[in-house]
């Protein structure tokens, strides 16, 4: 009990409500900087050490693997002792149908075994192309990344390939109805054969099970007595299903959550599930965390006073426990380069009065809005990190490794065996890759099945028998080997085996090839680095697939971040930079004539949330964009910050004004912006 006293200490009174309830649903509205990870930390160790809960009958699932570490970091400090190798189950959404589909998936009875692959998104959009070259649909007419998105929309909404016609039909015209249809019906049919799910398969396939009567499933829905649900604002129909799922009967359901920061819905989420979730609980308990622990109080009256202006909206105020500090900072630049020449000089200010680089982040709502920034950053020598781009994993010599390891445990999957199968290069050309296809289409089968069936390719001649033959025996010689030996020294076996150090030599000039080996080398590191003393090489994999670009973001001491507002969500910095506050760009133009206004405004909230001292807004007369120049308006949203808050400075020369005062800076005599300390 005097656990439980301590749990409670450096809680205020909303946030001991929140952790203190026992049974029953919850819903805890959590704005930005209010301290939701310790809520959920917290109540999941109170329901340990004060309740008595089984620690195993916890769930707890959110949208990152970074999110789900540090909930897992925090719980182990806060209960060392009672948890004793016995913690809640605390991931990701996509992580829990995963480990679920590993234990069930023979019971969808489609032919799917444990060892199935997860195609991520680049995957996935290789397989439908695939898919559409096999069904000569045109991959101009249609492409391949929009029939994609419509069939993960589905997925998402819980159609099938064998419902998508009717529950469509009305919102796509009858041509791409059809073309979309038979994509989605051969497309899956692929990944059944393949032994294959995508990210939308990980919910909804799970969803299909978990309403069946089966013992087995009947153990995994009653194995969970406690759900925490992180984001809820972000989940789309089929993760609310598959929380509804795994909550009931009991519905001992906490789902912690903003509207003001649902920010997704373009990939599905849908912020009803959180509005209307006393409609689906009625007696559910509503706790509001409305005290803000990371911004001072100027940037969260400007936030408050923007997000106020949405209709769609649980109403609410976050109050800043914060002290005063400078107020909104906006400049009036002439140009982008002006833009950026501000922005640069303000973050050598900002360096010489102490503030770290690592600190900084500079936001945008698009990702071409970066390439100014870098430009002078470059110029001016300074440090910087964008979060986005080639992920670690999508290069090219890692996903080759990767694909290799991925055919060893499933030599099914003909989108990975088709990648290495002349990589390094063994005399496997194109034309027999698309006879054993072609052969593998005739029966039904995979790849796979051609290469160790009986029957050869016809049109194959000798010497291309003999070297897929070849390939064949290999994989299935690292097949058998693989329990001989740990993983690292396997993978490194492999490696070697394969000639793939003297293949990046004869494919690269000294220096690219040097990089390429050390990305290899650096995949063999992250492998030893694996929590467990010997690796498993499906989960392995597994994280590998479903790790996101925020779980790939770190903490840089020394490097200023450049990212888009919506890679932001859930990180914090000291100062913040937000370019291009403009009518068209912020709001978007495509949001300006679809009606998406409110998402829009949430997104400049999240982004002026992200800061914990210091905003700067910046706008420009006219802009370089896409080709062409663009005279944009300034945002309307800098209209709705009020007066009180705000800082002018204009782009040439001018007289600047105390800070704090919010009159706009006339230019003409007296000082210059280049003077302008923060």
């Amino acid at each position: 009990m005097n656990k439980s006293k301590e749990l409670l200490e450096e809680l205020n009174p909303e946030q001991i409500s929140a952790v203190t309830h026992y049974k029953g649903p919850m819903l805890v509205l959590s704005g930005a900087g209010s301290g939701k990870t310790r809520v959920i930390t917290h109540r999941a160790a109170y329901l340990v050490d004060h309740y008595g809960v089984e620690p195993s009958n916890i769930l707890g699932l959110t949208f990152t693997n970074k999110a789900a570490d540090e909930m897992n970091e925090r719980l182990e400090n806060l209960l060392p002792r009672q948890l004793d190798g016995r913690s809640p189950w605390l991931g990701t959404f996509h992580a829990l149908g995963a480990q679920l589909l590993r234990d069930l998936v023979e019971e969808l009875g489609r032919g799917y075994d444990r060892y199935f692959t997860i195609y991520d998104q680049s995957d996935q959009k290789k397989a439908v192309k695939e898919t559409m070259v096999d069904l000569d649909i045109s991959t101009e007419e249609f492409q391949p990344g929009m029939i994609a998105s419509l069939i993960n929309e589905a997925k998402n909404d819980l159609i099938g390939p064998d419902e998508f016609r009717s529950e469509k039909a009305g919102e796509l015209d009858d041509y791409t109805l059809r073309m979309v249809s038979r994509v989605y019906n051969t497309y899956q049919e692929k990944l059944e054969d393949w032994n294959g799910l995508d990210f939308g398969d990980l919910i909804r396939l799970p969803t299909v099970l978990l309403e069946k009567d089966l013992e087995s499933v009947r153990r995994w829905r009653e194995r969970f007595k406690f759900l925490l649900v992180d984001e809820y604002q972000d989940t789309n129909h089929a993760q609310y299903v598959m929380a509804s799922q795994l909550a009931a009967p009991e519905n001992n359901i906490c789902v912690v959550g903003d509207d003001d920061q649902a920010i997704f819905s373009w990939r599905g989420a849908d912020v009803s599930n959180l509005l209307e979730f006393e409609e689906d609980y009625p007696d559910a308990r509503v706790v509001h965390l409305s005290r803000n622990y990371r911004s001072k109080k100027p940037i969260l009256r400007a936030a408050n006073a923007i997000i106020e202006n949405n209709k769609l909206r649980k109403q609410k105020e976050m109050e800043p426990e914060r002290g005063e500090g400078k107020s909104i900072t906006i400049y009036n630049a002439t140009d982008e380069e002006d833009e950026a020449d501000f922005l640069v000089r303000q973050i050598n200010k900002l360096r010489e009065n102490g503030a770290e680089l690592g600190e900084i982040a500079v936001l945008y709502r698009v990702n071409p809005l970066s390439r100014g920034v870098e430009k002078k950053l470059v110029k001016r020598n300074i440090p910087y990190e964008i979060v986005r781009g080639t992920r670690f994993y999508e290069r090219k010599e890692v996903k080759d490794v990767l694909a290799y390891l991925r055919v060893i445990c499933n030599p099914h999957d003909d989108l990975h065996l088709l990648r290495i199968i002349n990589t390094p290069r063994r005399g496997i050309g194109s034309r027999t890759e698309e006879a054993i296809r072609r052969s593998a289409r005739r029966r039904g089968a995979s790849v796979w099945d051609v290469l160790t069936g009986e029957e050869e390719p016809s049109e194959l001649s000798s010497r291309q028998i003999s070297r897929l033959k070849a390939f064949e025996e290999m994989i299935e010689d690292m097949r058998e080997r693989r329990g001989e030996r740990d993983l690292v020294d396997y993978v490194k076996g492999m490696i070697s085996e394969i000639g793939y150090f003297s293949f990046l030599e004869k494919e690269y000039d000294p220096e690219s090839a040097e990089d390429r080996r050390n990305n290899v080398r650096e995949l063999i590191g992250q492998i030893k680095e694996t929590d467990d003393e010997t690796p498993d090489l499906e989960e392995f994999l597994e994280n590998v697939a479903l790790e996101s670009d925020v779980d790939s973001y770190e903490d840089q001491r020394n490097k200023v971040s450049l990212l888009t507002l919506h890679s932001a969500k859930g990180l914090e910095f000291g100062y913040v930079f937000m370019v291009a506050m403009e009518d068209g760009l912020l709001p978007h133009k495509r949001s300006l004539e679809e009606g998406g206004m409110e998402e829009e405004r949430r997104l400049c909230y999240v982004g002026l949330t992200r800061a914990k001292n210091r905003v700067i807004l910046s706008y420009t007369d006219s802009r370089f964009l896409y080709g062409q120049r663009f005279s944009h308006l300034p945002s309307r949203f800098l209209e709705e910050i009020p007066e009180e808050e705000k800082i002018y400075l204009e782009g040439k020369p001018g007289t600047l004004s105390s800070e704090g005062d919010g009159s706009r800076v006339s230019s003409g005599s007296g000082g210059n912006w280049k003077d302008f300390v923060e």
